[in-house]
């Protein structure tokens, strides 16, 4: 039998049948879209399609858009949204299962509808995070810009239409290596929990290298579960804790921001018993962050790791300095914010915040009336007059009409130079006296503001970025007289909170949650939405 006219026939239903489905389903799109006004939603195969300017933007012309193709790849991307931390499930995933397996499940326009809204749902999410900001973390100065409709609608229009849906979502990610990274730590992390995860190291007494005991053999096997011991070893060697064990106990020291010495004490067996799951989770809390934070990165910026208790100078999209900081106590926070650094002040004067002159100054003074003579601080009227400390009242039952200034100098709160960025929060980076803090591993130690330790190489750094002779910072502190030096090009700051990271290596790097904020935002993100 000739097949031919049958597979002419065939392909010229379907043809048939592409063609004449948008005309049959316009007018029921129409009136469907029609009812979908503000505060209202339909329910198509069990799930929600809430109301949005978009949706309508997107259907403007009355026209279906969905092609098998197109459906097939929005099914695959919302399968996939948990390679992003998100949750599959709220992005309609049963409804659209549904719909592949019973194309009568709903009409077509509401089928439509329902692709539409799911795709919409996830490319925001990818684009923006699944969650506001603002209700987390309070002082965040980072407002979830307003889209257009017409021009989101005309974008994902073309998206369906091509199909390209792995490609609008892969460019609406952050362009950033941290975001890629995080990705390949949440699948390596997942197949790590798979494979059973890894076991508990029992407590015990410190273990320092070249001991022995029974509990290197978990040791060791927690290592290799993790990837930072690359082989086993023979059972004969099971108890001794020897180079190889050591140096892998090193790796994961420094990837948790632990003491890097080898030595197995009590925070590093705390550290190492974390259960896998946790650290899925950590990971997925640090995607939400990253799609709010690393949106927009301008070419050059400085950037401060609050969690990671450091500074980086990022000029022309290459890290050109790094330094150790140190930031907020947990009950004095350094917040999150964008600002810009416009000018940097030499041998500066301090003048003492209403916070520390109130819990940390007038108590100090009323221990030792002469607390303020010992670090060169003077007390000024409100004129700047400067005014006898013994003849003040420091009870604090009048009030306080007085302000507290430290001079130039070694003891000088703030060393020898702060870079300024004005903002709200009265915050800024600067030089320190205390020198030895930067040695600790854990450094939320100051008042908010952030102590660098390497804050003079910055200042000249972005003095020759700004066109300037860098020995123009060396001129002024040798001065010891407090100048100021203005920036031509004001340089973006951005200080920022997360918990994990990726290391130099490649490694993903987990930190302590000094501010206590990955739970909250972990339970908003396990919400049904």
């Amino acid at each position: 039998m000739n097949m031919a006219p049958v597979r002419t026939l065939t392909l010229l239903l379907a043809v048939l049948g592409i063609a004449s489905a948008p005309a049959q389903a316009d007018a029921a799109l129409a009136q469907r879209l029609a009812a979908l006004q503000p505060e209202t939603s339909l329910t198509v195969a069990g799930a929600r399609v809430p109301a949005n300017p978009v949706l309508q933007a997107l259907h403007a012309e009355g026209r279906a858009l969905w092609t098998p193709a197109a459906s097939a790849q929005l099914l695959a991307a919302v399968r996939g949204a948990d390679a992003d931390g998100l949750h599959p499930a709220d992005y309609a995933l049963a409804a659209l299962e549904r719909l592949e397996r019973e194309p009568g499940a709903a009409t077509p326009a509401d089928a439509e509808l329902l692709r539409s809204s799911a795709l919409l749902r996830l490319a925001g999410d990818i684009y923006r995070g699944a969650l506001d900001p603002r209700e987390f973390v309070p002082e965040v100065d980072l407002p979830r810009g307003e889209l257009d409709p017409a021009t989101v609608g005309e974008t994902l229009r073309k998206t369906i239409a091509t199909p390209d849906i792995p490609g609008l979502l892969a460019q609406l990610r952050p362009r950033s290596r941290l975001y890629e990274s995080l990705r390949q730590g949440l699948a390596a992390h997942r197949s790590i929990a798979a494979a059973g995860g890894w076991g508990r190291v029992p407590e015990g007494p410190t273990l320092r290298p070249g001991e022995r005991s029974p509990r290197v053999t978990a040791l060791r096997a927690r290592l290799l579960a993790s990837g930072d011991l690359k082989q086993a070893y023979a059972p004969g060697e099971a108890e001794l804790y020897d180079p190889p064990t050591v140096q892998a106990m090193r790796h994961f020291q420094q990837r948790h921001q632990l003491d890097a010495d080898g030595v197995v004490g009590a925070k590093s067996i705390a550290a190492m018993n974390v259960p896998v799951e946790a650290r899925i989770a950590q990971i997925r809390v640090n995607l939400e962050r990253a799609r709010w934070l690393l949106r927009d990165l301008p070419p050059t910026y400085v950037l401060v790791d609050i969690a990671g208790f450091t500074v980086h100078y990022v000029r022309d999209r290459k890290q050109v300095l790094q330094s150790r900081a140190v930031v907020g106590k947990p009950f004095r926070r350094t917040p999150i914010f964008r600002a810009a650094i416009s000018y940097m002040e030499f041998n500066p004067t301090w003048t003492v915040p209403p916070t520390i002159l109130r819990n940390d100054m007038i108590p100090a003074v009323r221990k030792d009336p002469g607390y303020l003579a010992k670090r060169n601080i003077r007390v000024l009227d409100l004129q700047g007059k400067p005014v006898d400390a013994s003849r003040v009242d420091w009870s604090g039952s009048k009030g306080f009409p007085y302000v507290l200034r430290q001079d130039p100098g070694p003891e000088n709160a703030l060393g020898v130079v702060k870079l300024m960025f004005p903002n709200a929060h009265h915050v800024y980076l600067h030089d320190t006296p205390s020198r030895e803090l930067f040695a600790r591993s854990e450094r939320s130690l100051s008042s908010g503001c952030i102590r660098m330790e390497n804050v003079e190489d910055l200042a000249r750094a972005l003095l020759s970025a700004d066109g300037k002779d860098a020995a123009l910072a060396d001129q002024a502190i040798a001065s010891g007289q407090t100048r100021r030096l203005n920036l031509s090009t004001p340089v973006p700051v951005m200080l920022y909170y997360w918990t994990v990271a990726l290391e130099d290596d490649g490694d993903v790097l987990f930190k302590p949650d000094i501010y206590e904020r990955d739970a909250p935002l972990l339970r908003a993100l396990e919400r049904p939405r």
